[in-house]
């Protein structure tokens, strides 16, 4: 989903829970359902070696990949959208009894149900890993397909650094 369609549905979910939550916690599930994003920020980081810091490139980087979904050899995975940091942020908020990480967790996990929703619409639901150990046995698999999934994201920087056009391998 669009960062903004993230806004415009994390401030609705959070104006409904505010009278049953307060305001604290609800601030913090709308953090979380946006925030959590950040995830894309550190994939593009990553992705470019560290020689771009810029955010306008990034949202270029993500446009550019979307434009790549539907290719074999796309798999993808954020680190914030995963079972290995959710349960432990889950268990987290109930040792410390935290309404706030629970709220943070809870923020999260709309978000997370928003973009599979979006991911089965639109038909590419098994295009993103919901854990990293699934991420790495799928990638496994396809490598012994004969499909590289980071060539997918070399790609996508190419085409925002103008040395190749959308769809070209």
């Amino acid at each position: 989903m669009r960062p903004t369609e993230h806004v415009i549905l994390g401030s609705a979910a959070s104006a409904l829970l505010y009278p049953v939550l307060g305001a604290p916690e609800a601030i913090t599930f709308f953090a979380g359902s946006v925030l959590v994003d950040i995830d894309h920020y550190i994939d593009y980081v990553y992705h470019n070696r560290f020689t771009d810091f810029g955010i306008k490139k990034m949202f270029a980087y993500h446009g550019a990949i979307e434009g790549l979904l539907r290719r074999p050899d796309m798999l993808n995975v954020e680190i914030f959208h995963t079972l290995e940091f959710m349960l432990p942020l889950y268990a987290l908020s109930h040792y410390f009894e935290s309404s706030l990480l629970g709220a943070l967790f809870f923020g999260i996990l709309f978000h997370i149900a928003l973009d599979m929703i979006n991911l089965l619409k639109r038909g590419l639901f098994f295009k993103r890993c919901n854990s990293l150990t699934e991420y790495f046995i799928r990638r496994k698999a396809m490598a012994e397909r004969g499909l590289v999934p980071r060539t997918i994201y070399t790609d996508a920087l190419k085409i925002i650094n103008g040395r190749t056009s959308p769809g070209v391998r």
